[in-house]
């Protein structure tokens, strides 16, 4: 893969709030694409971070975790270092990933109504099982109302 040293990442995946489905998931990817490793982990009360020795897969894989599971993802970067040979920026990038406690088809109870998930995205679709009414709720105004 590279002659870099064991140690040495680009970027970290923090896996936060997820099931043990969406871990296993992000290892076996890794392992199965090969691509990537993973330099080192860090095991949180709330979660996890792998240090990741490759950017732009960091990125992909995070994109993909969205889609195939529901939830909050938060790219972010900070100036790690100067490339010695271009002068190029060189940065760390943090890839934040929050799983929902919802997913499509599950019943809901917002504000003692009762709600059917349609549509998990950004925005949440929602059908009230009462009345019928379609609604839409911001995925992470949802998720703070379920607390």
């Amino acid at each position: 893969m590279s002659d870099k040293p064991p140690q040495y990442f680009e970027g970290i995946l923090q896996l936060r709030e997820t099931t043990q489905e969406v871990y296993d998931w992000v290892y076996d990817t890794i392992e199965k694409e090969g691509k990537c490793r993973v330099a080192k982990e860090k095991a949180l009360k709330n979660g996890y971070d792998l240090y990741l020795s490759d950017n732009h897969y960091l990125q992909a894989l995070g994109k993909r975790l969205k889609r195939k599971f529901s939830g909050e993802l938060v790219v972010s970067r900070r100036l790690h270092t100067q490339d010695k040979m271009t002068l190029k920026a060189v940065y760390r990038v943090t890839v934040l990933f929050r799983q929902h406690r919802f997913k499509e088809g599950d019943i809901v109870e917002v504000d003692n109504e009762r709600y059917k998930i349609l549509k998990v995205g950004k925005r949440v679709h929602t059908k009230h099982l009462g009345s019928g009414k379609l609604k839409i709720f911001e995925g992470s105004v949802l998720e703070h109302k379920l607390h």
